[in-house]
């Protein structure tokens, strides 16, 4: 680097086209004009293969200041629109004859023969594109600009583009910027082995909605072109916020004052509070609906009661279900697993789901105005309330800006629900009258709402417990992998650094470590605690590792296995790695991890051994079972 930065201009062009071809190299244009971008474009005779056109670093320090015309240049050069290319070199030639440069002549001199030889300028972009880049050239933390990480705000979740619009973090920047995106969908054709299911599926996907039978879907978001624009118009944004400027509160002159905003906000209110609230304000709706519309003193008390008891019961037991059941970590209680703040959200709208279904539609729409009850047509009782619990479920959702599979799963879900509701209904019913109970179907109708909520939060319970229990298992898998290829990479490391000797010994034996290790093997050596240890955390805390690893361990070799638990037992290096803890590897507040550590270390260590000798007596059963047969 040294060596380069000493050359010419010219012999460094020069070195440039001396690299092989397949050599591709990006040009950050700052400090620099559209004029000189179009020299080094010309001399480098198509190597440069991406021009920066924005950089976040520059632009916060004012050195990009010909965005617009370096993407005019760009979009001329890829479509080889020698007219427009013509039109910008000679406004170059024009500009550099009305000024007093000391090189003017030169440059002049230069631009005309790109000028006259356009084709070959054209020529050199001919096979390739140029191309364009954004980055932000974030090398740490700094208190004047934000951190790495660029999004176009299209493409994300509608919640994020609110907060955006509403710049409730004005410590996140939009880029004068427009990226031009559209979304892409893209059917894949299942591979199958039978003939009828697959004739089947492409009958049924010629009609509408029912497309993606027999596919496999694949979206993606594709770019279209950039365009430079004012920041009010743009829509790239700065995914990191920047910091705020500290400063001791001393002025040369006043600053302006500005209004004090008063009175509680509900963005940083207590949790549990927060909590309460949102339960408080789902349960007035619903209490005041079943005092006002039921004339017996039970179900006009209790029923807001049994409907949240509900809502509440299904929201834990598939938090649990999600987390494990039974078979969960010891470590772990049942209510470690239950988000409540989602659990409170649930009790929030469902308490204005009440006057929706059991007075709009259940006693206003369908018995006063069609005369549907469980008396006269119990099957489309259920129906319609479904329907109509699944559009409020559905559109509540979409406002809370919730995934479009959260969406659409919950109006399916109730749609699953309607011939659970009249099985509920039935056997009520039957119950009831098997006990002597009168007015079977004025009962029935009273507590139709509540069925058909039951129904509802049943499927619920199934379809998003069986959700959580896939994102769970997905969640612990990336955790293990990423995880193990850092524990592998480091011991391929180890095992170059000492080629004749065994890594595994070596980690087992601190004294024999101490005396062989150098400064690059000791932090590949605390690379290998720290995964050990968070490994040993996924183990004891988090849902489903022991299913995932156990999983993982199959399907390794047995030297892979190996490795994996000889890299684990450096963890029996007590001693060592209590150190580390008090030297601050998680903080000042190491007491619990500490504790964590000692207490549990043992018992990990006897299960991973376990883990892996079954795995191992697996592998071997199969082999001699596929020898003798």
């Amino acid at each position: 680097m040294p060596e380069l930065l000493r050359l010419s201009p010219r012999e460094l062009i020069d070195r440039l086209n001396s690299l092989p071809t397949g050599c591709y190299i990006g040009l950050n244009p700052s400090n620099l004009t559209p004029t000189d971008v179009m020299e080094i474009l010309y001399d480098c005779q198509g190597r440069i293969s991406h021009v920066e056109i924005f950089n976040l670093k520059d632009y916060a320090a004012g050195k990009t200041l010909y965005t617009a015309e370096l993407l005019e240049m760009q979009q001329a050069i890829n479509e080889g629109n020698v007219v427009t290319i013509k039109r910008i070199v000679r406004g170059m030639i024009d500009t550099l004859e009305a000024s007093d440069a000391p090189d003017r002549d030169d440059r002049i001199a230069k631009l005309t023969r790109i000028l006259r030889n356009l084709p070959a300028l054209k020529a050199y972009y001919k096979g390739t594109r140029l191309m364009v880049s954004l980055g932000s050239d974030s090398t740490g933390r700094s208190r004047h600009l934000p951190g790495m990480g660029l999004a176009v705000a299209d493409t994300l979740p509608p919640g994020a583009q609110r907060e955006i619009e509403k710049r409730t973090c004005p410590s996140r920047q939009i880029l004068p910027l427009h990226i031009t995106t559209y979304y892409q969908v893209t059917y894949h054709q299942v591979a199958t082995s039978n003939a009828v299911a697959s004739r089947i599926a492409r009958h049924l996907a010629k009609y509408p909605g029912l497309r993606w039978l027999g596919h496999t879907l694949r979206d993606r978001w594709l770019i279209e072109h950039h365009r430079a624009c004012p920041v009010d118009q743009g829509n790239v944004v700065t995914l990191a916020e920047g910091q705020e400027r500290l400063h001791n509160g001393l002025y040369l002159e006043p600053p302006p004052s500005e209004a004090r905003a008063t009175g509680l906000s509900w963005r940083y209110l207590n949790s549990r509070l927060k909590n309460a609230l949102k339960v408080l304000i789902g349960f007035i709706p619903a209490f005041l609906t079943f005092v006002l519309t039921k004339d017996w003193w039970f179900l006009a008390y209790f029923g807001a009661v049994i409907w949240f008891g509900i809502t509440g019961l299904r929201n834990i037991l598939q938090s649990v279900f999600g987390g494990g059941g039974i078979l969960r970590s010891p470590m772990l209680k049942w209510n470690d697993y239950v988000s409540w703040d989602r659990l409170t959200d649930s009790l929030l709208f469902t308490g204005f789901s009440v006057p929706l279904l059991d007075f709009l539609v259940k006693r206003v729409i369908l018995d006063q105005y069609l005369g549907i009850t469980t008396t006269t047509n119990p099957n489309a009782l259920y129906t319609i309330m479904a329907l109509a619990n699944g559009l409020y479920l559905s559109s509540h959702n979409a406002l809370r800006g919730l995934p479009r599979g959260a969406v659409y799963g919950n109006f399916f879900r109730s749609i699953l629900s309607i011939p659970l509701a009249i099985a509920f209904n039935a056997v009520i019913g039957g119950l009831l009258g098997t006990a002597g109970v009168v007015a079977v179907n004025d009962v029935l109708q009273k507590w139709a709402a509540v069925i058909s909520k039951a129904a509802s939060d049943c499927v619920a319970g199934v379809i998003e417990g069986t959700a959580d229990r896939f994102q769970n298992i997905r969640m612990r898998r990336v955790d293990f992998e990423n995880k193990l290829d850092q524990l592998f990479d480091a011991y391929s490391r180890l095992e170059i650094l000492f080629p004749e000797m065994d890594i595994l010994e070596l980690i087992a034996s601190p004294k024999k470590l101490i005396r062989t290790i150098s400064t690059e093997a000791r932090d590949l050596e605390k690379t290998i605690i720290t995964n050990a240890l968070d490994m040993m955390y996924f183990w004891m805390y988090q849902p489903h590792a022991r299913t995932v690893l156990r999983n993982i361990v199959r399907n390794m070799s047995r030297e892979e296995r190996q490795l994996l638990l000889g890299a684990q037992m450096i963890l029996k290096r007590q001693k060592e790695i209590s150190q580390m803890f008090i030297d601050g590897l998680v903080g000042k507040r190491f007491s619990r991890p500490l504790a964590m550590y000692l207490d549990r270390s043992d018992a990990y260590l006897d299960g991973l051994t376990r883990m892996v000798d079954e795995a191992n007596q697996s592998r071997d059963s199969a082999k001699t079972a596929l020898k003798a047969g």
